[in-house]
């Protein structure tokens, strides 16, 4: 009986993991995709803007259609990217620096006020490609992580392993983005990865040599 549950619990684990990395490679291609979009869109925009125009005039065509999409999109656009999104920020003219300047979602608005600079709009197109390539990158790694068993485990007991966290976010303890970071920081990694490796091998130790013996080989074991 007690081998079946172990059996039973190595499965869940496998499945927990698979299913994780599935959604973990799903929403990565699904932010590439809106990534490719909004650039693109983004683009088409620009080049609109600028056709026959003279960027030191600080005027343009503007699309009313791609900018009422560019706009209602660019706060997710801007969540997604993050610190990538973000840059020192000196405005033209002006002594002083604005740090932490979200890139996007403070030009867009300044196509429609007609002081939108050149260097803002490449800013803009900067940070789209830098974060389409890494998540291209991160695409590239998770993949062969779906024909892994060993990191099915590993992703499904991390995930077993954060209930506590989970708890303690529901009960508002602690908030999402500090169990996130949580999850996210080395020593939790690496703790979490050594009791998977554990727990696993023991697991399939008993499996093996049945659950009497394995204790008996463990009291002997801490016998020496």
């Amino acid at each position: 009986m007690v081998t079946t549950f172990i059996i039973l619990g190595i499965f869940i684990v496998f499945v927990i993991g698979f299913i994780k990395i599935s959604k973990t490679l799903s929403r990565v291609i699904k932010e590439i995709e809106f990534a490719n979009e909004y650039r693109n869109k983004f683009v088409d925009f620009v080049n609109k803007y600028i056709q026959n125009n003279d960027m030191r005039s600080q005027s343009g065509n503007l699309d009313n259609h791609l900018y009422v999409w560019l706009t209602k999109n660019v706060n997710k656009i801007q969540n997604n990217l993050g610190s990538m999104g973000e840059m020192t920020f000196k405005p033209a003219g002006q002594n002083y620096f604005v740090p932490n300047y979200e890139i996007i979602i403070n030009t867009i608005p300044r196509f429609r006020t007609g002081r939108v600079e050149a260097f803002e709009i490449n800013s803009v197109d900067d940070c789209l490609l830098r974060y389409i390539g890494q998540h291209e990158e991160n695409r590239k790694e998770i993949v062969p992580f779906l024909k892994n068993p060993i990191i099915w485990f590993r992703e499904g007991f991390k995930e077993i392993l954060s209930l506590p966290l989970l708890i303690l976010n529901w009960f508002g303890i602690f908030k999402l983005r500090t169990v996130n970071r949580i999850k996210n920081s080395l020593i939790y990694k690496i703790i979490a990865g050594f009791l998977a490796f554990v727990s696993l091998v023991s697991g399939l130790i008993t499996i093996i040599l049945g659950y009497n013996q394995t204790i008996n080989l463990i009291n002997r074991y801490l016998e020496k």
